[in-house]
């Protein structure tokens, strides 16, 4: 066998495995709470950390970064209505 087939070979197939067993839909866009967001509105507290009801969905800071929930916790659902008005005044 010669050099150019070893390498397609060792490349190009194990690229093609991985492509083929990667699911298409596995990719997930996560946008949190940027700085302005967090400093205009007053979170609400739960299991000791400051939430923030973000594009429909929580999330909270955890050691630095980012935490949220697949399934809202129903403290925060029944919160949910008083979110609207916690916005500060000076935003």
């Amino acid at each position: 066998m010669n050099s150019i087939s070893k390498l397609l070979l060792s490349v190009a197939l194990p690229v093609a495995a991985v492509t083929a067993y990667a699911p298409a839909s596995s990719a997930q866009v996560v946008v949190y709470p940027t700085a302005s967001y967090v400093a205009s509105y007053e979170p609400i507290y739960y299991n000791g950390y400051a939430h923030y009801y973000y594009n429909n969905h929580w999330y909270y800071r955890d050691h630095g970064y980012w935490r949220g929930y697949n399934t809202e916790p129903g403290v925060l659902w029944g919160r949910r209505g008083e979110w609207a008005g916690r916005r500060h005044g000076w935003r």
